[in-house]
């Protein structure tokens, strides 16, 4: 598997925009958020800079990058979000909001798979929303009795596959897996802060949180796109043929070479369509 210092070097320079427009947000709306155009494009910016790195590591229409268009589609569908959000109190703007994430969330839950299954973590998880649900559901009125539990959910479900992804105890964990992991954890941290703030009472700092820790999960999620196509691969001849997990990271050294302009794995098949 790559190494993370490697992947660092050749990953670093794509993430300049992405650092560099989540600085000048803090800078100039780092105190509260407005209702403007240009608040806006500057809250979008991140988002589509992290749009352009998933393009830049490797887009194609093939098994391979499956993983990757997923994650590309929960990120567009992130940025429309957003800029829902910043006008959320015109109508309908705040439910088409959390719509538009809805699909972020099943996008990165069906990206994350559901191979292992892992229920113990689902159980932890099940009974995290059901808390959570408990806790926010008196603050709740009209539509968002019905939009804000289906939403909590998906989140949850999509927590859930990508803490199931990083499995330590088997040794069978990448950077790449904790990346994904530490940005759905965040991702919740994030959203939860916004239904108390919505909900329950105001939180102190809401915004300084809501917007850390949304940057941190998308940058988190977008960073597990590398090396993705070395577990489609694994994931796809597993599906194929009835042999463990570990029996297939041999197969990785027939179907994958190590290009040296990136430094990272990718199939054969896609070096054919360069």
């Amino acid at each position: 598997m790559t190494k993370p210092l490697n992947v660092l070097k050749c990953v670093g320079p794509k993430l300049v925009p992405f650092f560099k427009t989540v600085s000048i947000y803090f800078v100039l709306f780092g105190d509260a958020e407005r209702s403007s155009v240009f608040f806006c494009i500057a809250k979008c910016l991140p988002i589509v800079s992290l749009i352009l790195f998933v393009l830049l590591h490797g887009m194609s229409l093939n098994e391979y990058y499956r993983y990757s268009r997923l994650i590309l589609i929960g990120l567009i569908s992130s940025c429309i979000g957003d800029a829902f959000l910043v006008w959320k109190h015109a109508y309908m703007n705040f439910e088409c909001g959390l719509l538009m994430f809805a699909i972020a969330q099943f996008s990165y839950a069906k990206a994350f798979g559901f191979r292992p299954f892992s229920p113990y973590a689902g159980a932890v998880f099940v009974l995290l929303g059901f808390l959570v649900y408990s806790y926010l559901k008196p603050g709740m009125t009209g539509m968002m009795e019905y939009l804000a539990p289906f939403y909590l959910i998906l989140i949850c479900v999509m927590g859930w596959r990508a803490v199931a992804r990083v499995q330590f105890f088997d040794d069978l964990w990448t950077w790449t897996k904790l990346c994904g992991c530490a940005g759905a954890l965040c991702f919740m941290i994030s959203d939860l802060t916004i239904a108390v703030d919505l909900f329950r009472f105001s939180v102190p700092f809401a915004h300084q949180i809501i917007m850390v820790t949304y940057y941190a999960a998308q940058f988190g999620i977008s960073l597990s796109v590398v090396d993705s196509q070395v577990e489609e691969v694994i994931r796809i001849q597993t599906q194929d043929q009835s042999l463990d997990y570990k029996s297939h990271l041999e197969y990785i050294s027939g179907h994958l070479h190590f290009d040296r302009r990136s430094r990272v794995f990718r199939p054969f098949a896609s070096v054919k369509q360069e």
